[in-house]
């Protein structure tokens, strides 16, 4: 019992303002070493039986933790917990080679455009599809000269299993999307051998701030059926801009995928390839166009900021369109992180699940509203660890 109080007291003795301006609810200061992230959130959705369109739940419990382990070298993870499953998100170990260039090797983030696009905790067409916030078995070196970032990483594998749909970020999945009226089969294929190569220039001048620049991945797709090997392209140029409290991004990005499939694969099955995120499989087109946009505006800095997001997907053999709309306004203040949104959502199968995948023609519109609600205890900070090592020090 006396152990339960301390750690109580403990952790309130702790509580910080986590301020991580517009990255995704999750990421945490430098100065924070460790912590736990609890979510729920209330919800309403049109596509649900009546009786089960509004609800409020348990969405997931986090842990994470930091640590420099010396001047160079730094270490990262954080690992999450859903009702039925879990998944790490990244866990990686780093490498200070001086002020300007840096080595990372792990499960690591995929340098590809933002990593982060938008002021919502729901994420964009390009989150769905891989192209944003995603982190896969590999390493690499990223250099900053001056106002340049330079990017080169090497991917062997993507992150978990690719029969295993329970990941929160998103990759190839080799099973079956599902059951029912699905057209689609288990096409058994894997990411391999990826390479991103991605330049960024971030010029700055009194109350403003821009983000610019071009990203190239290329990867292989092994197909576990024919033992064959098929090849993955992609490209994007981003550009965002801080204007005091007004903040925009848009980012376009194009990509090819082609499969080595069995002979009776039928063409269907080509233009398609099976993916998962959220412990949830799906399609998407093998080749296709994206455009993604988000505005933000601070009405009182950090702790209440009204935004806007909206991705347009164009593939399929039908050219059929997904569309995905997202306008909310959140309050990060102390402890407390808490994201209001309407949801509207064109043949997208993350947003009811009604749509097969991103570019088949499944007529689905729907709308939504969403609040979800965090608390971020950050329960081991920076100066609490330096004050330890000084008493040691001291002891010595």
């Amino acid at each position: 019992m006396r152990i339960k109080l301390f750690f109580i007291i403990f952790v309130l003795f702790n509580l910080k303002l986590l301020n991580a301006q517009y990255r995704k609810t999750g990421e945490v200061n430098r100065t924070d070493r460790f912590g736990v992230t609890v979510m729920t959130y209330f919800n309403y959705a049109n596509w649900l039986p009546e009786k089960h369109r509004v609800k409020y739940q348990f969405d997931s419990f986090r842990i994470w933790a930091q640590s420099d382990v010396s001047k160079k070298v730094f270490a990262s993870i954080q690992y999450l917990f859903y009702p039925g499953w879990r998944t790490p998100f990244y866990f990686y170990l780093g490498w200070h080679i001086n002020d300007k260039n840096t080595i990372k090797m792990g499960h690591v983030w995929v340098p590809f455009g933002f990593e982060y696009q938008t002021f919502d905790d729901w994420g964009c067409i390009l989150y769905y599809t891989g192209f944003q916030l995603d982190h896969d078995e590999g390493l690499g070196w990223q250099g900053k000269y001056g106002i340049f970032s330079l990017y080169a990483y090497y991917f062997m594998n993507q992150q978990l299993s690719s029969s295993s749909p329970q990941r929160v970020d998103t990759d190839i999945f080799s099973g079956d999307v599902g059951p029912g009226n699905l057209i689609t089969v288990a096409k058994r294929n894997q990411e391999k051998n990826q390479f991103n190569l991605m330049f960024e220039a971030h010029p700055s001048g009194n109350g403003w701030d821009i983000t610019t620049g071009i990203s190239g991945m290329a990867g292989q797709i092994y197909n576990q059926t024919t033992k064959k090997y098929g090849k993955r392209f992609a490209g994007a140029v981003h550009f965002g801009i801080n204007i005091r409290k007004f903040h925009f991004t848009l980012q376009g990005t194009t990509y090819k995928f082609t499969q080595q499939l069995p002979d009776s694969a039928t063409q269907d099955m080509k233009d398609f390839i099976n993916i998962s995120s959220f412990n949830f499989a799906y399609e998407m087109a093998s080749s296709a166009s994206v455009l993604t946009t988000a505005a933000a505006y601070d009405i009182i800095g950090e702790r209440l900021t009204t935004y806007v997001n909206y991705s347009f997907y164009s593939g399929g053999t039908t050219q059929a369109n997904s569309q995905s709309l997202t306008a909310g306004i959140r309050t990060w203040w102390r402890l407390f992180r808490i994201f209001a949104d309407f949801h509207y959502g064109v043949n997208d199968p993350l947003f009811s699940g009604k749509a097969t995948g991103y570019g088949r023609d499944a007529g689905a519109y729907d709308i939504g509203f969403q609040m979800r609600m965090y608390i971020m205890l950050s329960i081991l900070k920076e100066k609490t660890v330096q004050r330890f090592k000084n008493k040691m020090a001291e002891k010595d």
